[in-house]
């Protein structure tokens, strides 16, 4: 190979490691937060003053200066004082994490330009032959450049090691091949002197090239789960019957997919009764042992109610925040650490994620932090959607009024209760009710006093009914109930139960006692059309009215 042709690889390759560089600087400063861990968060930091420095060696590789001694000093002193920079500023990222990631937030700038300023002095001064670093001696070019190069190697075996043994270092893989291939390059140099400078700066700044590419790929494609899961999440948060077992699931799974690394087991829980939560959604790294979590329930003792924020627990501490005995089916000796992640709605906690992780120096980061309180924020606003289904449902079915159904509703239970009957070959009653004297109320008391006189009828209907039944005001004074699966003999204890209870509180809570009267149809004794049902149970009700004003004029006139 000829020495011009080699001169123009050795500068294009150089050039490569300049655009690598600059690239890595610019993801770590506008995307590494959404990076996994802090690794190229921290890493990137420095990477302002090589992004200068490369660009100066790269611009002083011209023959002429080549030619020269100085010149050749000055250009090797630049090319191993960056491979120290790169080797180190990763090393320290590892072992410092986030002490080196808040120390770098505050001082990032003034380093770089420090560095940039020192080297860029250093470099013009042993260029002009005022440091001879190289020159005293053949025996002290060779000493130092083999001390500098010793420095280098003691990285990449410090980072070599770090690859295999740092939980962090590990989560990212770019950097393990990174490091790998950095040091064939070194390894390279060492076997074949000058004749492998040129091989070493083609594996060395394609290296460079390899961590841009794959940490730009690793944050976009970051990106597109993100925008993938929240448009899964958002499809069946708009739903019209929303499903919260399926919407949880999407949440969950979105999290796992971020953090599965960290947290090789995620767990779910929703409120189920008063202090009692049911286990929903299991992720784990070991897809068998999802069938463990069937059925789970846990008692949440007060203290863990009290906690409204992201909690960091051992795994004995969370233990005695639960009372199960089937929790250690969950909780495997290989963890060592839980985050408790609670969902509050109206200041009451309604669910709770428990992260697992292995790790027994866990260290909660902000990243970490981050995703968990998105998490959080669309968790609440899952729980707020199914709140307003809720309210919009009940206001197409429930009278404003008394809180129970409303004639629509009503009318659609009654055609259901009847297909059923039909097919079971069962019978069911319709009780029409009907308040004898509101008008009376109104006039003389107001619509405030005869609305509450409505309301309490309302109650007392609806709470000496079965569960079963459907309670309902059809409009004014007149409310209805399909009493399901029964024959009129089986309700008229329930009925003459509430027609005393009316009487009885409303001597108590109004100015004046009311009665209601009621009227009762069969299906199918009495008719199997509905139409003529209703009309029947009317009529029957109307009947006893005026047998009750009948009797009402008796006792007057005695």
């Amino acid at each position: 190979m000829s020495s011009q042709l080699e001169f123009c690889l050795y500068k294009l390759f150089e050039m490569v490691g300049v655009v690598a560089i600059s690239g890595i600087f610019i993801v770590s400063v506008f995307l590494g937060k959404e990076l996994k861990n802090t690794l190229i968060y921290s890493f990137g930091k420095i990477f302002l003053s090589l992004v200068i420095l490369k660009f100066l060696y790269v611009l002083k590789l011209e023959k002429d200066v080549l030619n020269k001694v100085e010149g050749i000093q000055a250009i090797v002193f630049l090319n191993v004082f960056l491979k120290f920079l790169i080797i180190y500023a990763l090393v320290f990222s590892v072992l410092c994490q986030e002490k080196l990631k808040k120390f770098l937030e505050k001082t990032a700038i003034l380093i770089n330009i420090g560095i940039t300023v020192i080297v860029f002095l250093m470099f013009e001064k042993i260029k002009n032959s005022r440091y001879f670093v190289f020159l005293y001696s053949q025996k002290t070019a060779t000493t130092l450049y083999i001390f500098s190069e010793i420095i280098v190697a003691v990285g990449i075996l410090i980072l070599l090691h770090l690859s295999f043994t740092n939980f962090y270092f590990k989560q990212t893989k770019s950097f393990r091949i990174f490091v790998l291939t950095f040091a064939a390059g070194e390894i390279f140099l060492a076997m074949f002197k000058r004749k492998g400078i040129l091989y070493t700066e083609a594996i060395q700044n394609g290296a460079l090239l390899y961590l841009f590419v794959a940490i730009f790929l690793a944050v976009a494609m970051q990106r597109f789960r993100f925008l993938h899961s929240l448009s899964k999440f958002s499809t069946e948060v708009l739903k019209e019957r929303l499903d919260l077992q399926k919407s949880f699931e999407l949440l969950v799974e979105f999290v796992y997919e971020m953090y599965s690394k960290v947290f090789p087991r995620m767990c779910f829980y929703y409120c189920h009764e008063d202090d009692n939560y049911r286990l929903i959604v299991f992720k784990d790294e070991n897809k068998q042992s999802s069938d463990i979590s069937s059925g789970l329930q846990l008692k949440v003792s007060q203290e863990l109610l009290q906690i409204n924020r992201i909690r960091t627990f051992t795994i004995d501490e969370l233990k005695r925040f639960f009372e199960c005995k089937s929790l250690e089916s969950l909780v495997s000796e290989v963890f060592k650490i839980a985050v408790f992640v609670p969902i509050l709605m109206h200041s009451k906690l309604v669910g709770f994620l428990v992260c697992y992780s292995k790790l027994k120096d866990f260290n909660l980061t902000d990243e970490i932090k981050d995703g968990l309180t998105i998490f959080i924020n669309f968790s609440q606003a899952l729980l707020f959607q199914i709140e307003r289904i809720e309210k919009i449902k009940n206001l197409s079915t429930e009278d404003e009024l008394t809180g129970i159904y409303n004639r629509r509703y009503f009318m659609k239970e009654l055609i259901l209760e009847s297909i059923s009957a039909d097919r079971y070959k069962n019978n069911f009653c319709v009780a029409f009710f009907d308040m004898d004297n509101l008008k009376l109320l109104n006039d003389f008391y107001g619509h405030s006093v005869g609305d509450k006189a409505i309301r309490m009828i309302g109650r007392i209907i609806r709470d000496n009914i079965r569960k079963t039944d459907i309670p309902a005001r059809l409009g004014g004074d007149e409310f209805a109930v399909i009493f399901k699966n029964c024959s009129k003999e089986a309700i008229e204890d329930r009925i003459n139960t509430i027609k005393q209870l009316i009487e009885k509180e409303s001597e108590q809570q109004l100015p004046k006692k009311i009665k209601v009267s009621c009227g009762i149809a069969v299906y199918p004794d009495d008719t199997t059309s509905l139409d003529e049902l209703l009309k029947i149970a009317d009529l029957r009700m109307y009947e006893e009215k005026l047998k009750n004003k009948e009797g009402d004029l008796d006792e007057k006139t005695r």
